[in-house]
């Protein structure tokens, strides 16, 4: 069984609104997919780990900062690390699956999943240990939005 959380929706219909954009997203806007990626990783990286077998030891969010020093684009990240002891890649992958992500890649480099504008990814387990990563889309920002780059905890109850 798959989930969609209702937190998706606001993720796509900001992703699909800010496509259309010829000026770019504002800082309201990366305010809005902060919390609709925060609102996922709440409702899914928890499934994640129970489908593993493990519970969440700790997560944090962070803003992710790429372009290419003319365009500023921005994304929000929470990683959360996963205690989840003899699971292999196929696990994680089944695991992604029981969350709602398609699989669309597990090799030796990583698995990662997609779901409408989210996705999610962590390396090969060692150790019994994951760092699973859930990302929203890639945002292009307007000038003159500030940039935070701080950490913050996150809270997935």
């Amino acid at each position: 069984m798959t989930r969609r959380p209702a937190a998706v929706a606001g993720v796509a219909l900001l992703a699909l609104a800010l496509a259309g954009c010829g000026g770019g997203a504002t800082g309201e806007d990366l305010a809005a997919s902060e919390e609709a990626v925060r609102a996922a990783a709440r409702e899914d990286i928890p499934v994640v780990a129970e489908a593993l077998g493990g519970e969440v030891q700790e997560a944090w969010g962070e803003v992710e900062f790429g372009g290419d020093g003319i365009v500023d684009r921005r994304r929000y990240e929470v990683t959360a690390t996963v205690r989840a002891a003899g699971v292999d890649a196929d696990a994680v992958a089944a695991a992604f699956e029981e969350a709602g992500y398609e699989v669309v890649q597990n090799s030796p480099a990583g698995i990662v999943g997609e779901r409408e504008a989210l996705s999610v990814g962590t390396a090969p387990p060692q150790d019994g240990t994951l760092r699973v990563n859930l990302r929203g889309a890639w945002l292009e920002l307007d000038d003159g939005v500030p940039r935070d780059a701080s950490r913050e905890p996150v809270d997935l109850g």
